[in-house]
């Protein structure tokens, strides 16, 4: 079993940069596990979201304190997160670790660009129309799906479905992310146990000093323009990323 102090700490960088950005830390933590612990890849995309789980909650509950969670269209997207989130889960028990690998590593090289390009609010929140509804649907079943699949909570293409398509502000966007990230990574982690991929000592660890990292991370996005940190992240996804990339087509025959 590695240290606590250093499950600690990853746990509060993750939980950190989950609650800036209203993304799920995963897509840090499960890098970290592959590549720095040698965790097979189904297992730490499935541990990750234990800790997703806990720093989103955290972090969720600090956004909705500044008002800056919009809970009826959670509702929808929710909803369509948990089917997501199913068929995710069983999407991953039935793939090879080299795709999952390399399609993780695509993720974070979209994710470092998607950090970079600024979108802009179209406009004011739609209300009460039945499309409207079907297209929070679908966006949560998207935001489920890679949840899952990946192990992170989501947020990655909530959040831009949500300002570029719906016109949240950035802040309303990541705190509606983070309160549907909650209950969609536990359900993926509960799926998952099944198979014996989910770690919950290792996610639990995580996600004790994700917590308040999660929590000073919304408290800084609550107040803080950070474009330079926005930028650095997006320079880090890129590379590990890229390792990702490489690592899994050294292994092609990985199971």
């Amino acid at each position: 079993m590695r240290p606590l102090p250093r499950d600690l700490s990853i746990g509060f960088g993750t939980g950190t940069f989950s609650g800036i950005f209203g993304v799920g830390g995963g897509i840090l933590l499960v890098p970290i596990q592959v590549l720095g612990f040698q965790v097979e890849q189904k297992k730490a995309q499935a541990t990750s979201l234990v800790m997703v789980m806990m720093a989103a909650v955290a972090a969720a509950i600090t956004y909705a304190i500044g008002g800056q969670v919009a809970w009826l269209p959670a509702v929808s997207i929710l909803v369509g997160g948990i089917g997501g989130s199913l068929l995710g889960s069983y999407v991953v028990t039935r793939s090879a670790n080299k795709v999952l690998q390399a399609g993780f590593g695509i993720l974070m090289v979209l994710a470092a660009v998607r950090l970079l390009v600024h979108v802009e609010p179209t406009g004011d929140i739609p209300a009460g129309l039945d499309w409207t509804v079907a297209a929070y649907i679908a966006s949560g079943v998207a935001m489920g799906l890679l949840s899952a699949l990946f192990g992170i909570g989501g947020g990655i293409i909530l959040i831009p479905i949500l300002v570029a398509f719906f016109g949240y502000p950035q802040q309303l966007a990541a705190g509606t992310s983070l309160a549907v990230m909650g209950p969609i990574a536990l359900i993926g982690a509960i799926r998952l146990t099944r198979p014996g991929l989910t770690d919950w000592r290792s996610g639990t660890r995580f996600g004790i000093g994700a917590i308040p990292g999660g929590i000073v991370g919304a408290a800084l996005a609550l107040w803080l323009s950070a474009p330079v940190l926005r930028t650095a992240f997006a320079i880090v996804l890129t590379i590990v990323g890229l390792r990702m990339l490489w690592q899994a087509s050294r292994h092609p025959r990985t199971a």
